[in-house]
């Protein structure tokens, strides 16, 4: 147990792992190199030619992995519609998760970018999570009474005034587990740091910097007197998380005590602050990756061997040949490039006897060259097709299909979403490792950050659940509530937006069908409406996004769930007196009725008295046409103060009658 006797023992974990890895890291610097197109490896000389079909492949795959900046989904576990405090809680965690992936500073984007390379060229992809606190030392004065005296004296306390909890990658060299089969069974897990002197002396102090071995990163052969020139050297440190001891142990090779050593201080339900890493090509056997080039680095080589072969015949595909050097005049065919002129020949009969041109010069067989190229580049052609079948490489990701090119939207559609069912799973297991990071991640917030920081992060006070607020944090923490709340990561390839439009379509569609069908129901029925509410609520929790509508939804719940207040003071009327009001409503209603019909008969009649006094006034213009104009003035006055008797009369008899019948 002494600081001699742990460094020893981790010595000997750190040389075992080192003989287990030092395969795996000389095959992930080779592939490194090969994809880079770096020369003199893999066989290949500075002059091959090579078809890098490995970069193509490997870029694509990425490109199709991870195509947009991952969002996070924290929602109910068994999203229960009335579950409203593991709603607000995942709507807090969800709120904070995403709001530090869409930040300038954070680096989980980049760090599933970098992972992702790793995993496809060596094949090790590593992140983890960080707890970063900061405290400023407060001064808090005496507390005095009114006279002034002192009742108790000040003191210093440190005040948290920062936390965060970062994702960081990590380079698939700076980190080490223990030997084992599979991820169960790690006993240990340890990451690299290079660290200056003044860093180490104020992490570890000066007596334990002072033993650490420095020197150059980039090169392992540097000499002494660059070591020593070297102002930026480095010491390699290691932080070591064992799961056996429960603590996590500081150890550099050369250093004859541990650096420093700490219980749990994350206390994560698994332990390591990272997830199972990704791992390619793993079996039951031993926990080391083999990367994917490996698998099929034969295939990648022949295709280099026929390229090399393809681009020395190419060159060789060109009008030469040899020529009788006593042939003065073959020579200046070809040499002079002469038009439309005659070139003498000396001897012209031995000429002749020796075949003319023909007999001369011997050109070189290009026919025989051309056919050798084009079996090469048939054979090239076969071994990138058998290629494509070993890596996955559908023809759809290709953009191609069976029959040619793409003639429908439909096929269009698919080139550009998904390829095969190998990289398919390769999707879902980025997915997973990214949703793996955001737990602990939540995991750590939950455990170590303050009420106040969650509560400013998420803005939960500025929405219609802050009354929630208390139960949802103490469902936090109570044991990061595994068994209310699900955590996961959205595809992190290519969006595909009409789906997603249509998606959303869809559910338009389907709750203006419901709106539309509950209405009748609704009016014929008022006290129905919360039902109709709960279901409407039901459907919304099963789909991403709606837990802030949610929210004002149950407001408008508990709103229709509250009897109707009537009356002065909120109390409900008499029912008899409600009953005697009923009756007079229905009693007015019957006498406004009539007295719309004594209306209509009443301008009935006046119009009938209007046409009767008009065809009167026509017969008297007759009738005084032939008499002189005083009698017709005083028959014309006449009549028309007698009908004026009469419809004043009538009138009234109409008036008289109307009042006698409503009650």
């Amino acid at each position: 147990d002494t600081p001699t006797g742990k460094a020893k023992l981790w010595q000997q974990e750190m040389a075992a792992w080192e003989q287990d890895v030092k395969k795996f890291r000389s095959q992930g610097r080779r592939v490194t190199k090969r994809y880079l197109d770096e020369r003199n490896s893999a066989g290949l000389g500075a002059n091959d030619s090579r078809l890098n079909l490995f970069w193509s492949n490997t870029s694509l795959i990425q490109d199709i992995l991870f195509g947009q900046v991952p969002t996070v989904d924290v929602g109910r576990r068994y999203g229960d519609s009335n579950d409203d405090v593991a709603r607000v809680s995942s709507e807090m965690m969800e709120r904070m998760l995403n709001s530090d992936i869409q930040a300038d500073t954070d680096t989980f984007t980049d760090a599933i970018s970098q992972l992702l390379q790793d995993r496809l060229l060596p094949g090790l992809g590593v992140a983890r999570v960080r707890y970063e606190a900061e405290f400023e030392t407060m001064t808090v004065p005496p507390a005095l009474d009114e006279m002034g005296n002192e009742l108790a004296p000040g003191y210093e306390e440190e005040k948290k005034i920062h936390e965060a909890c970062p994702v960081e990658y990590v380079f698939w060299e700076d980190c080490a587990w223990s030997p084992c089969r599979v991820w169960s069974e790690c006993r240990w897990f340890g990451f690299r740091a290079y660290m200056t002197k003044d860093e180490a002396n104020e992490r570890f102090g000066e007596l334990i910097a002072g033993q650490l071995e420095y020197g150059l990163r980039s090169s392992k052969n540097a000499t002494k007197q660059a070591l020593d020139a070297d102002p930026w050297q480095r010491a390699q440190v290691w932080e070591i998380w064992s799961k056996e001891l429960n603590k996590v142990i500081w150890w550099s090779d050369g250093c004859d005590v541990i650096l420093d050593e700490k219980d749990d201080p994350l206390g994560l339900e698994g332990f390591f602050p990272t997830p199972k890493p990704m791992m390619a090509n793993l079996t039951t056997k031993a926990m080391m990756p083999k990367a994917d080039f490996i698998m099929v680095q034969d295939q990648y080589n022949a295709i280099d061997v026929l390229t090399t072969r393809i681009d020395v015949l190419t060159s060789a595909l060109k009008l030469v040949g040899v020529y009788d050097k006593s042939a003065d005049g073959v020579q200046r065919m070809l040499t002079e490039g002469a038009e439309n002129d005659l070139i003498p020949v000396d001897n012209w009969a031995m000429f002749a006897e020796k075949g003319g041109i023909k007999g001369q010069v011997d050109w070189l067989p290009i026919a025989e060259v051309s056919a050798v190229l084009d079996r090469l580049v048939s054979q090239r052609q076969q071994q990138m097709m058998l290629l494509d079948q070993l890596i996955g490489m559908s023809d759809i990701v290709r953009g191609q299909t069976a029959e040619g090119p793409a003639r429908t939207a439909t096929e269009q559609s698919i080139k550009g979403r998904y390829s095969s069912a190998r990289l398919q799973a390769q999707q879902d297991r980025l997915a997973e490792y990214g949703a793996d990071l955001q737990r602990l991640k939540a995991e750590v917030i939950v455990k170590h950050f303050d009420d106040e920081t969650i509560v400013m992060a998420s803005n939960i006070q500025n929405t219609p659940d802050a009354n929630m607020i208390g139960p949802a944090l103490e469902l936090l923490r109570n044991s990061f509530a595994m068994y209310r709340i699900k955590i996961e990561s959205e595809a992190m390839a290519m969006s595909d937006y009409a789906q997603m439009q249509s998606e959303r379509s869809t559910f338009l569609q389907g709750l203006s069908t419901f709106l539309t069908a509950a209405a009748p129901l609704v009016t014929q029925a008022p006290e129905t409406t919360p039902f109709l509410l709960e279901m409407l609520k039901w459907s919304m929790s099963g789909f991403k996004g709606a837990q802030q509508i949610e929210g004002v939804l149950d407001q408008a719940i508990e709103a229709a769930k509250q009897p109707k207040k009537e009356g002065p003071g909120g109390q409900k009327p008499d029912p008899a007196l409600q009953k005697e009001q009923v009756k007079a409503q229905a009693a007015a209603q019957k006498a406004q009725a009539k007295m719309q019909e004594l209306q209509v008969k009443a301008q009935g009649e006046i119009a009938k008295i209007n046409a009767e006094t008009n065809a009167r006034m026509q017969e008297i213009q007759a009738e005084t046409q032939s008499s002189g104009v005083q009698e017709q003035q005083q028959a014309f006055w006449g009549v028309q103060e007698a009908e004026a008797r009469a419809e004043i009369k009538r009138q009234e008899d109409a008036r008289k009658a109307r009042l006698q019948m409503v009650p």
